[in-house]
This record gives structure tokens, C-alpha cells and sequence, in this order.
């Protein structure tokens, strides 16, 4: 019996601190597809940049719990471009676009962010796209993307 009340002091602070831990959740489902409209598969959802929620199915299809609070995801996937999303607070279900990756070898760095902020323009009308062939089954998106330059690694001396 004495064992027993040496540890449920023990035992209480283990139980406070995983619960005081723990954050309310919410689910989110959606969908990923590339500029071609076509499903991502394998995609990973990333919260904060570095905690890792879950993959997208072979369809680009998801479902992830991400806690209330949560405002923005990384989407990020083998051969397209990493994706920054900003949701908006009544966001559950996501439809997003990710843009393939490209090469713009020998280029400035000012030509290669007008390019890409060009492409990124166009996501609006690829979304509009995708809700009309029955892609996507939201007209307007719930989560806006993130535009970010492109910024050279400076080289080691």
C-alpha cells in the first residue's frame, strides 16, 4: 500500500501534463491535382513547415486531423512545387493546386519570380477548371495560396 502512495503523486503529474498537452482537432479532407489536373499521389501535408499530418492517396484525395488553431499547410510532392496554403477559419474541406516544378537554368533571379508569380496567377482559372469537369466540388477555394520568391542559396567561401 505504501508503493501506491509514493507514486500517485508521480502518477497525477503524468496524467496533467498529457493532457494538458493535447489540442482540440478538427478533420480536414480534400483534394490535391497538379496544373494538368490530374491527382497528386503521395503528396505530404505538413503543418508549421515541419510536423508532418499525413499523404494524399493515389487520386490526390486526403483526410487529416490538423489542430483548431491551425492556419496555414506545406503540401509538397516529387516534381511539383512546394505549396503554402492560408485557410480561412470555417475551412474543412481543401481543394488545392500544386504547380509543376521548373528549371529556369540560366535566368536572373528577378526573371525566374516573374515567371513563377505569373503561373501563380493562373490558379484561380485552374481551380474554375477543375469545379467545372467535376474536379474539385467547390467553386471558390477555402484556403489561399501562399506566393513565395525564389531566393539563391549564397554560395561557400
Amino acid at each position: 500500500m505504501s508503493y501506491l502512495n509514493a507514486f500517485s503523486p508521480l502518477l497525477a503529474v503524468v496524467f496533467s501534463l498529457g493532457t494538458a498537452r493535447a489540442q482540440p482537432t478538427k478533420t480536414l479532407t480534400g483534394r490535391l491535382l497538379d496544373d494538368r489536373l490530374e491527382g497528386v499521389p503521395g503528396a505530404t501535408i505538413y503543418v508549421r513547415d515541419t510536423t508532418f499530418i499525413g499523404t494524399t492517396d493515389r487520386a490526390g484525395y486526403f483526410q487529416t486531423d490538423v489542430p483548431v488553431n491551425t492556419n496555414t499547410l506545406l503540401f509538397t510532392a516529387v516534381g511539383l512545387e512546394r505549396t503554402t496554403v492560408t485557410l480561412s477559419a470555417d475551412c474543412s474541406h481543401l481543394e488545392v493546386i500544386l504547380l509543376l516544378a521548373s528549371s529556369y537554368d540560366f535566368m536572373s533571379v528577378r526573371r525566374v519570380n516573374r515567371q513563377e508569380l505569373k503561373r501563380f496567377k493562373h490558379l484561380p482559372q485552374l481551380h474554375q477548371q477543375a469545379y467545372e469537369q467535376g474536379l474539385f466540388t467547390s467553386r471558390v477555394p477555402c484556403a489561399s495560396p501562399i506566393f513565395t520568391k525564389w531566393v539563391p542559396r549564397t554560395a561557400k567561401r
